[in-house]
């Protein structure tokens, strides 16, 4: 069975407690092809359990046109932020709950949303059984093609002095899923280049956090130098020089016997 990296680099539960990462600030966005895909299965009678979805990328979005959204995240800031924003904007079907998934006590949900969090899991069998189990009508994975994470891996590299930790990619994880007699459908999307939706002052700081860089260090000052070189500003964002696009899909599957 395929196990990710515990301590790794990459996309996972905690991008979302990020303030850069995320696109909350527009919850009727519509140039998002992943929700635009989740709006499809998703109506006013949809109870939708949102694991690992943080801040609300995608929870906020979903709640004026679901029943209810429960979103399950083991990062008590974005839960914190995530119940700010519901209170500043009169949300109040958005639940949200600290807990990491193999603890969490929740109710079955019609739709069980899991985005870019099994590439960080390292028992990933178990995981995604408590994903069928707690699915009544279909569970929807968001998966990466490439390396999750792949607009820091340079710096990371510049840094630290070496490559990070690949974590398990879309296709390592379909295999997973054939392992447990799931056999999901995937809907792909087109590529995109990775971006910061931040300022400069803001990849800093986002930059630090996912690398784990102390401010005035000596790591700090590689990462600032790294910064120098390789980010570029454009319209919708920074870039990073020799990035690769990287391509989403869902992995989409009805839970039958799945589990139970």
């Amino acid at each position: 069975m395929l196990h990710g990296n515990k301590g790794g680099h990459g996309h996972g539960h905690g991008h979302r407690g990020s303030r850069f990462a995320v696109r909350q600030d527009n919850p009727d966005r519509t140039d998002d092809p992943v929700l635009n895909s989740l709006y499809a299965v998703i109506g006013p009678q949809t109870a939708v359990l949102d694991v690992g979805g943080g801040t609300g990328c995608y929870a906020i979005p979903l709640e004026s046109r679901a029943k209810h959204v429960t979103v399950v995240d083991p990062s008590s800031d974005s839960m914190e932020l995530l119940q700010s924003i519901a209170v500043e904007r009169g949300i109040t079907n958005i639940t949200a709950i600290t807990s990491d998934w193999k603890a969490a006590e929740v109710k079955t949900a019609d739709i069980v949303l899991c985005s870019l969090v099994l590439h960080h899991v390292q028992d990933v069998g178990p995981f995604i059984l408590k994903l069928a189990q707690m699915a009544t009508d279909r569970v929807l994975v968001v998966v990466m093609m490439e390396f999750p994470g792949m607009i820091e891996t340079p710096f990371y590299k510049r840094v630290h002095g070496s490559d990070p930790i690949p974590l398990p990619t879309l296709p390592d994880l379909i295999h997973v899923f054939w392992e447990m007699d799931v056999y999901p459908d995937l809907e792909m999307f087109a590529s995109t280049l990775p971006r910061l939706e931040a300022d400069k002052a803001g990849a800093l700081e986002y930059l630090r956090q996912r690398l784990g860089v102390e401010a005035e260090t000596d790591k700090d000052e590689r990462l600032q130098s790294a910064m120098t070189e390789l980010l570029e500003e454009t319209p919708s964002g920074l870039i990073s020089k020799g990035v690769k696009p990287q391509r989403l899909g869902i992995a989409s599957w009805r839970p039958e016997g799945v589990g139970r």
